[in-house]
């Protein structure tokens, strides 16, 4: 999908001009726009034709209507949050680092930039799974793969306090990050507060990162010292 986005040429007039992209490709760059912007409910097949100025016909030569469409995003997506969530899981040093916080915070930035990119997946999560199977087996899925990697994520940011030893506090841990994971995004929206796409990522990682910090005791404030130097730092290395 990123790949998509970088074909998008914004000129500095604000019109968007087309790079080599096929028309398959238009459509769901066209529709992940529409979903995100006004809701996958309120947006069909045929406005995405329109905002394309293609037929629909045309559309229907490349896609069997919206549902076509929603299907090969939701799948895009799933592809690319399995193969990021997987990383710690498959490689037992993924997350061991001389900063692990660090790490950590780099991957989970990493995670939430593509659900941000599909965002109109987890902003509407519960009527999209009701309404199609494939979707509800996906989220519930990647649900499964999210407290397996947040569970790892705990175990090495919290390894000085030894909460290994204890399953269920870990579990819990893990439970809380993996809860934030899923409706950050959803939270961002009823809150409607004025940031930018790297401001928002960058503070819901703070949140799911924070679910560790009441182990911590006397390390908590040397804990959000450290977050804070990340924020500012990448936010800062993501200015224009």
């Amino acid at each position: 999908m990123r790949a998509r986005y970088r074909q998008v040429i914004h000129a500095p007039s604000g019109a968007v001009h087309w790079g080599p992209m096929k028309t398959a490709e238009r459509i769901l760059v066209t529709a992940t726009h529409l979903f995100n912007e006004r809701g996958e409910r309120n947006v069909t097949a045929s406005d995405i034709a329109l905002e394309l100025d293609i037929s629909p016909g045309n559309l229907y030569y490349h896609y069997k209507g919206k549902d076509g469409i929603l299907s090969s995003l939701f799948s895009d997506c799933y592809r690319e949050l399995a193969s990021i969530l997987a990383a710690p899981l498959l490689e037992e040093a993924f997350l061991e680092d001389s900063n692990s916080l660090e790490r950590s915070w780099l991957f989970l930035t990493v995670l939430m930039e593509v659900m941000y990119q599909y965002r109109f997946l987890y902003l509407n999560q519960s009527d999209l799974m009701q309404r199609y199977p494939e979707i509800d087996r996906g989220m519930v899925r990647l649900l499964s793969l999210k407290r397996q990697t947040t569970k790892q994520l705990a175990a090495i940011l919290l390894a000085s306090v030894d909460i290994g030893a204890h399953p269920q506090r870990l579990d819990h841990v893990a439970d809380s990050m993996a809860i934030t994971l899923m409706y950050w995004l959803s939270f961002e929206q009823l809150t409607r507060s004025p940031q930018t796409p790297q401001q928002t990522i960058h503070r819901a990682v703070l949140q799911v990162l924070s679910h560790c910090a009441p182990y911590l005791g006397e390390q908590q404030t040397d804990f959000y010292r450290e977050c804070e130097l990340i924020d500012a730092r990448l936010l800062d290395t993501h200015s224009p």
